[in-house]
């Protein structure tokens, strides 16, 4: 099975697993564009190749404690 597009909030204590797990799932799938991952990540969280969309305000999940942003993978042959 594979996506062209995968949009996730991957819990935070495993987030590296899940994007690594994302990743092997993500295929072009015939469409125009490369396949793409967007997710809601901790702000600490980095991973080679990913873009950093947004840092969300520190209130935007008021039951939430930790500091968020948005990235994007983009995926290529090279994944």
């Amino acid at each position: 099975m594979a996506f062209p597009r995968i949009v996730m909030n991957p819990p935070f204590s495993k987030v590296r697993r899940h994007i690594k797990a994302a990743l092997t799932l993500l295929d072009q799938s015939g469409h125009r564009e490369p396949a793409t991952l967007v997710a809601l990540v901790p702000v600490t969280f980095t991973h080679e190749g990913a873009e950093e969309l947004e840092v969300l305000p520190e209130s935007t999940f008021s039951t939430c404690v930790v500091r968020t942003k948005i990235i994007r993978i983009v995926h290529t042959q090279d994944h």
